[in-house]
């Protein structure tokens, strides 16, 4: 399964994508998430600080690191994110 790779940089796509290396639907096939569901915390601008707990150890244990890890890091994506958004810059991306 390929990745696509040209999303929203929202910190869910960020993470999943470039950290763990997997489609976002595959990712939630993996651990119980409706897909949908995540696309819609993304195209809302969720923040890190409202994602249920349960997906944040979702992807600790992908990860095998800490949630403290994953919060962070999700954390410090959601702060260039939302410059973006603030500079009205909502387009998608590559991620490498």
């Amino acid at each position: 399964m390929t990745t696509n790779k040209y999303v929203y940089p929202h910190p869910i796509n960020l993470y999943i994508i470039s950290y763990l290396d997997m489609p976002v639907d595959q990712f939630c096939a993996l651990y119980g998430f409706i897909q949908s569901t995540v696309a819609t915390w993304v195209s809302r601008d969720r923040k890190v600080e409202t994602l249920p707990a349960s997906f944040i150890y979702a992807l600790s244990l992908a990860s095998s690191r800490d949630m403290s890890f994953v919060y962070e890091k999700l954390l410090d994506y959601q702060e260039t994110y939302l410059k973006e958004l603030e500079q009205g810059q909502k387009i998608k991306k590559e991620i490498e």
